[in-house]
Protein backbone atom coordinates (compact mmCIF):
# COMPACT_ATOMS: atom_id res chain seq x y z
CA UNK A 1 0.00 0.00 0.00
CA UNK A 2 1.29 3.23 -0.94
CA UNK A 3 2.22 5.58 1.80
CA UNK A 4 -0.95 8.20 0.32
CA UNK A 5 -3.35 5.36 0.39
CA UNK A 6 -4.28 6.00 3.95
CA UNK A 7 -4.33 9.98 3.19
CA UNK A 8 -6.53 9.47 0.12
CA UNK A 9 -8.74 7.17 1.79
CA UNK A 10 -9.40 9.88 4.34
CA UNK A 11 -9.90 12.88 2.43
CA UNK A 12 -12.14 10.76 0.18
CA UNK A 13 -14.03 9.89 3.04
CA UNK A 14 -13.84 13.88 4.41
CA UNK A 15 -14.66 14.88 0.48
CA UNK A 16 -17.95 13.52 0.87
CA UNK A 17 -18.85 14.23 3.81
CA UNK A 18 -18.37 17.93 3.16
CA UNK A 19 -20.11 17.81 0.12
CA UNK A 20 -23.32 15.95 1.81
CA UNK A 21 -23.59 18.48 4.46
CA UNK A 22 -23.35 21.46 1.80
CA UNK A 23 -25.93 20.16 -0.16
CA UNK A 24 -27.57 19.32 2.76
CA UNK A 25 -27.52 23.26 3.62
CA UNK A 26 -28.03 24.45 0.22
CA UNK A 27 -31.37 22.37 0.01
CA UNK A 28 -32.94 23.88 2.80
CA UNK A 29 -32.80 27.27 0.87
CA UNK A 30 -35.10 28.80 -1.58
CA UNK A 31 -33.85 27.79 -5.11
CA UNK A 32 -33.23 31.74 -5.50
CA UNK A 33 -30.68 32.01 -2.77
CA UNK A 34 -28.87 29.08 -4.38
CA UNK A 35 -28.44 30.63 -7.89
CA UNK A 36 -27.99 34.15 -7.30
CA UNK A 37 -25.31 36.30 -8.36
CA UNK A 38 -23.26 36.90 -5.08
CA UNK A 39 -19.72 37.90 -7.08
CA UNK A 40 -18.28 34.91 -5.64
CA UNK A 41 -15.63 33.95 -8.48
CA UNK A 42 -18.28 31.60 -10.37
CA UNK A 43 -21.23 34.08 -9.39
CA UNK A 44 -23.34 31.58 -6.97
CA UNK A 45 -23.23 28.85 -4.48
CA UNK A 46 -24.99 26.63 -7.26
CA UNK A 47 -22.46 27.49 -9.60
CA UNK A 48 -19.24 27.25 -6.94
CA UNK A 49 -21.01 23.99 -6.18
CA UNK A 50 -21.18 22.78 -10.31
CA UNK A 51 -17.67 24.03 -10.63
CA UNK A 52 -16.13 21.78 -8.03
CA UNK A 53 -18.11 18.52 -9.70
CA UNK A 54 -16.99 19.68 -13.16
CA UNK A 55 -13.52 19.93 -12.27
CA UNK A 56 -13.67 16.84 -9.95
CA UNK A 57 -14.96 15.05 -13.14
CA UNK A 58 -12.21 16.35 -15.27
CA UNK A 59 -9.66 14.99 -12.50
CA UNK A 60 -11.02 11.99 -11.87
CA UNK A 61 -10.77 10.99 -15.45
CA UNK A 62 -7.10 11.98 -15.74
CA UNK A 63 -6.58 10.46 -12.70
CA UNK A 64 -8.12 7.24 -14.39
CA UNK A 65 -5.94 7.53 -17.44
CA UNK A 66 -8.62 8.87 -19.78
CA UNK A 67 -7.76 12.20 -21.12
CA UNK A 68 -10.40 15.09 -19.97
CA UNK A 69 -11.31 16.95 -22.69
CA UNK A 70 -10.56 20.51 -23.02
CA UNK A 71 -10.72 22.59 -19.87
CA UNK A 72 -13.71 24.98 -20.03
CA UNK A 73 -13.68 26.41 -16.29
CA UNK A 74 -17.38 28.33 -17.42
CA UNK A 75 -18.69 25.29 -18.17
CA UNK A 76 -21.67 23.82 -16.46
CA UNK A 77 -22.55 20.62 -15.85
CA UNK A 78 -25.84 20.80 -13.62
CA UNK A 79 -27.78 23.66 -13.70
CA UNK A 80 -30.64 22.09 -11.52
CA UNK A 81 -29.46 21.67 -7.91
CA UNK A 82 -31.28 18.29 -7.31
CA UNK A 83 -29.59 17.09 -10.22
CA UNK A 84 -25.80 18.59 -8.87
CA UNK A 85 -26.75 17.05 -5.52
CA UNK A 86 -27.12 13.62 -6.75
CA UNK A 87 -24.30 13.94 -9.17
CA UNK A 88 -22.38 14.77 -6.58
CA UNK A 89 -23.32 12.24 -4.31
CA UNK A 90 -22.59 9.81 -7.32
CA UNK A 91 -18.97 11.11 -7.89
CA UNK A 92 -18.08 11.04 -4.06
CA UNK A 93 -19.22 7.14 -4.07
CA UNK A 94 -16.72 6.29 -7.47
CA UNK A 95 -13.94 8.41 -5.64
CA UNK A 96 -14.27 7.00 -2.40
CA UNK A 97 -14.29 3.50 -4.07
CA UNK A 98 -11.24 4.28 -6.28
CA UNK A 99 -9.28 5.44 -3.24
CA UNK A 100 -10.56 2.61 -1.03
CA UNK A 101 -9.93 0.27 -3.86
CA UNK A 102 -7.01 0.81 -5.32
CA UNK A 103 -3.90 -1.67 -5.24
CA UNK A 104 -0.86 -1.38 -3.60
CA UNK A 105 1.74 1.51 -5.36
CA UNK A 106 -1.32 2.99 -7.86
CA UNK A 107 -1.22 6.14 -5.62
CA UNK A 108 2.45 5.78 -6.62
CA UNK A 109 2.17 5.29 -10.48
CA UNK A 110 3.14 8.52 -12.52
CA UNK A 111 0.98 10.57 -14.88
CA UNK A 112 2.45 12.02 -17.88
CA UNK A 113 0.77 15.08 -19.10
CA UNK A 114 0.66 16.52 -22.28
CA UNK A 115 3.90 18.64 -22.11
CA UNK A 116 5.76 15.35 -21.25
CA UNK A 117 5.56 16.51 -17.35
CA UNK A 118 5.31 13.55 -15.24
CA UNK A 119 3.70 13.33 -11.09
CA UNK A 120 2.61 10.80 -9.22
CA UNK A 121 -1.08 9.98 -9.31
CA UNK A 122 -0.99 10.72 -5.74
CA UNK A 123 -0.69 14.58 -7.13
CA UNK A 124 -3.90 14.90 -8.93
CA UNK A 125 -5.79 13.16 -5.78
CA UNK A 126 -3.86 15.96 -3.99
CA UNK A 127 -5.03 18.73 -6.54
CA UNK A 128 -8.43 17.27 -6.25
CA UNK A 129 -9.31 17.64 -2.66
CA UNK A 130 -7.32 20.97 -2.22
CA UNK A 131 -9.62 22.33 -4.89
CA UNK A 132 -12.85 21.34 -3.51
CA UNK A 133 -11.95 22.17 0.05
CA UNK A 134 -11.25 25.72 -1.32
CA UNK A 135 -14.45 26.04 -3.31
CA UNK A 136 -16.73 25.02 -0.30
CA UNK A 137 -15.19 27.28 1.87
CA UNK A 138 -16.20 30.24 -0.51
CA UNK A 139 -20.09 29.10 -0.12
CA UNK A 140 -19.75 28.34 3.58
CA UNK A 141 -18.48 31.96 4.00
CA UNK A 142 -21.81 32.85 1.95
CA UNK A 143 -23.87 31.33 4.88
CA UNK A 144 -22.05 32.19 7.43
CA UNK A 145 -22.87 35.96 5.93
CA UNK A 146 -26.60 34.51 5.39
CA UNK A 147 -26.26 33.74 9.10
CA UNK A 148 -26.36 29.80 8.60
CA UNK A 149 -24.10 28.12 11.15
CA UNK A 150 -22.56 25.79 8.85
CA UNK A 151 -20.88 23.46 11.68
CA UNK A 152 -17.94 22.14 11.87
CA UNK A 153 -15.54 21.66 8.82
CA UNK A 154 -12.41 19.69 10.45
CA UNK A 155 -10.55 16.50 9.89
CA UNK A 156 -10.94 14.69 13.40
CA UNK A 157 -14.66 15.57 13.45
CA UNK A 158 -16.01 13.63 9.99
CA UNK A 159 -18.05 10.96 11.01
CA UNK A 160 -17.03 8.63 8.16
CA UNK A 161 -13.38 8.82 9.40
CA UNK A 162 -11.60 5.55 8.71
CA UNK A 163 -10.36 6.55 12.63
CA UNK A 164 -13.32 6.20 14.37
CA UNK A 165 -13.40 7.48 18.56
CA UNK A 166 -12.46 4.43 21.23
Amino acid sequence: MSGYAPIAIEFSRYNQWQNEKLCGALAALPREELTRDRGMFFGGMAATLDHILMVDTHLFGYIQGVMPPPFDPKRRVETEFENLRAARIGLDARLRLACESAAPGWFDEEIVMPSGRRMPRSFWWSQLFNHATHHRSQVTSELTHMGVDYGNTDLPYNPLTQFPAP
